[in-house]
């Protein structure tokens, strides 16, 4: 899965629904604010989610049950912004004293110090850092903690993170990991002022019976020390109804969609996470269960299903947690389109191949062994019935052309991209009925990309290498590339006799790569930004309808659930100031319905696009 760039596109090397190439769930860094750092309120930063490495030790709590979380809550604003009848009251503050209350985080924390500045502590390794406790009874649930921090010279040179964190204490310590703060961010001896919203899935904070610490700790190899120079929460709004009542089911948009899957006769699909991002776990998080089985029935899972996951070293395939995936969409009348059976970005393949000394002969027989494993795997289980065979080939610009120095299956296979076809005839070898697609992105943009993919599959076909479709991921913006446009892309395809599936999309509210930004930036998700991404929606589908015959139809699937798991909140965090505005998705992310879904809706029931 890719986003669109006009001349490039950087690889992800994050866990999660991950683009650029594919992913399910992905981490984030905060991002450096437009403003001086050593301006407090200038450099205000939303707290993002961890690296997928960074599981939180903490001296009071066991860090094995503080799995990290892929993607932290949007900014996106509450669906009562949409709804009249809401009110909010008063936000209530807690301000929370830096002169007492603190101790030390982590194994081997040596504790912490007060001093005119605040509360500090020695970063003298990874998890170490500081919390203090907020007595019961507290709802945090969607609360917004935030602090004051300064680092030292040692810390900033040391390349090291922070990550903010809250945990309930006592039981199994559920905990909100989704926050982080990169070091990009720190001038040594400057104010930053870091922020995380507590928005679990499974709304864990949602609780009253115990106390919850919060804190901040190191990451990575840190050395030097972290001031915390002023923390406090704000809780949640409170919404109210006209008679004073308490009232969030008011505030919810609804799409009246009952079932965006039953309005179509081809697949809807969408990416989930699995253990590659445990909070957005489809098999784990009953939010993202009720939202997929009402809406899908397909699925394709973002990262566990590519090679590094399924062969991590020549021979040892393992297949355990991609096949729970599988069993469960089996289950649930769900089918699969598998992704992806060959993908060049560095962090998806497997050392043995990066590092492969042998002939290129050996290496393409190696290649078609992980594939043919894999397809006849797959094949017992009858409900995957497509594979992205192989994943972004082509180059961007004008001319495109085959990926070389970047990709080691080009160089492994003697600078050739033989190994294209091979893995196509692999895969068609191992299951004889499967659909077999090329990916890309930017193949929407009807360019140099587009046409240099369609010379691919003429010389294919010319040669019946077996290919069955082209799947256009589809990571679009709210105006670019026009709706007419992606028609004619897709109508080259379907001029080919091949089919076409729309395999990873979403709209971006904003983008560093189009739509003039940051000129114009959309610094709010209000009801009018809205309407004109529902419009979108619409005319993307409208236009995936009215270019592809139905026989041609492989189906869409939209890259993700909820904006709490987009991958594009995380690769745009430097150009966002780490604000989470891309908006991408069908949901919100407290899994409510936004007029993008109705929008998808009334394309497959034929009603006129619009943005009222």
């Amino acid at each position: 899965m890719r986003h669109i760039k006009h001349a490039f596109c950087l690889s992800l090397v994050t866990l999660g629904l991950t683009a650029c190439g594919g992913g399910g769930g992905k981490s984030t860094s905060v991002a450096a604010s437009s403003m001086a750092p050593g301006s407090v309120a200038a450099s205000s930063v939303i707290a993002s989610s961890a690296p997928a490495s960074s599981t939180p030790a903490s001296s009071v709590a066991p860090s094995s049950v503080a799995a990290p979380s892929s993607t932290p809550a949007s900014s996106i604003a509450p669906p009562s912004s949409f709804a009249a009848s809401s009110s909010s009251a008063a936000a209530t503050l807690v301000n929370l004293s830096v002169t007492s209350g603190w101790r030390g985080n982590g194994d081997g924390n040596s504790g912490i110090t007060y001093s005119s500045d605040g509360v500090s502590f020695t970063a003298a390794g990874d998890n170490l850092g500081a919390v203090t406790d907020i007595a019961a009874p507290i709802q945090l649930e969607d609360a917004v903690f935030t602090m004051i921090v300064k680092v030292s010279s040692e810390f900033k040179s040391s390349g090291a993170s922070l990550q903010p964190f809250a945990q309930i204490k006592g039981g199994a310590w559920a905990g909100e990991w989704d926050c982080w703060a990169g070091n990009d961010l720190f001038t040594a001896g400057s104010d930053v002022t870091i922020t995380c919203t507590i928005a679990e899935a499974d709304k864990k904070f949602d609780q009253t019976a115990n106390d919850v610490q919060i804190g901040v700790q190191a990451k990575g190899t840190p050395t030097g020390v972290v001031t915390i120079k002023s923390a406090s929460v704000t809780l949640k709004q409170k919404a109210s109804n006209s008679s004073g009542a308490s009232s969030s089911a008011a505030s919810a948009y609804s799409a009246n969609v009952n079932s965006l899957r039953e309005l179509a006769t081809f697949p809807i699909g969408v990416a989930v996470s699995n253990t590659d991002s445990p909070s957005y776990n489809i098999l784990t998080n009953a939010s993202e269960k009720t939202l997929v089985e009402k809406h899908f029935d397909q699925m394709t899972a973002g990262n566990i299903m590519k090679m590094s996951y399924l062969q991590p070293s020549q021979g040892n395939f393992t297949f355990t947690n991609a096949d729970a995936f599988v069993d469960y969409a089996k289950s649930k009348n769900i089918n699969i389109h598998g992704h992806a059976l060959v993908w060049h970005s560095d962090y998806q393949v497997p050392n043995f191949m990066k590092n492969w000394s042998g002939s290129a002969a050996d290496f393409l027989t190696a290649l078609e062994t992980h594939i043919t494993n894999v397809v006849d795997h797959y094949e017992a289980k009858d409900n995957l019935v497509s594979w992205d065979v192989v994943n972004e080939a082509l180059t961007d610009g004008t001319p495109s052309n085959f990926r070389t120095t970047d990709s080691t299956f080009y160089v492994k296979s003697g600078n050739s991209a033989v190994y294209i076809e091979r893995a196509f005839k692999a895969a068609r070898a191992a299951n004889a009925g499967v659909k077999l697609y090329y990916n890309d992105y930017n193949i929407e943009q009807n360019n140099s990309k587009t046409n240099k993919m369609i010379e691919m599959v003429t010389d294919f076909q010319a040669r019946s290498i077996p290919i069955d479709g082209i799947g256009f991921q589809m990571h679009v913006c709210l105006n670019y590339p026009t709706a007419t446009t992606i028609a004619a892309a897709m109508k080259k395809v379907v001029d080919k006799g091949l089919m076409v599936k729309i395999t990873e999309l979403d709209v971006a509210i904003n983008q560093p790569y189009c739509d003039n930004y940051p000129a114009n930036k959309i610094s709010a998700f209000t009801q009018t930004v809205a309407l004109a991404q529902k419009k979108r929606y619409c005319e993307i589908v409208k236009a995936y309808l009215d270019t592809v015959p139905a026989n041609l139809r492989g189906g869409i699937s939209v890259w993700g659930t909820t904006n709490a798991n987009t991958w594009l909140d995380d690769l745009y965090r430097t150009q966002f100031d780490n604000q989470k505005i891309s908006w991408p998705l069908l949901f919100d992310s407290s899994y409510n319905d936004k007029p993008a879904l109705r929008g998808f809706a009334d394309a497959l029931q034929g009603t006129a696009c619009s943005n009222l």
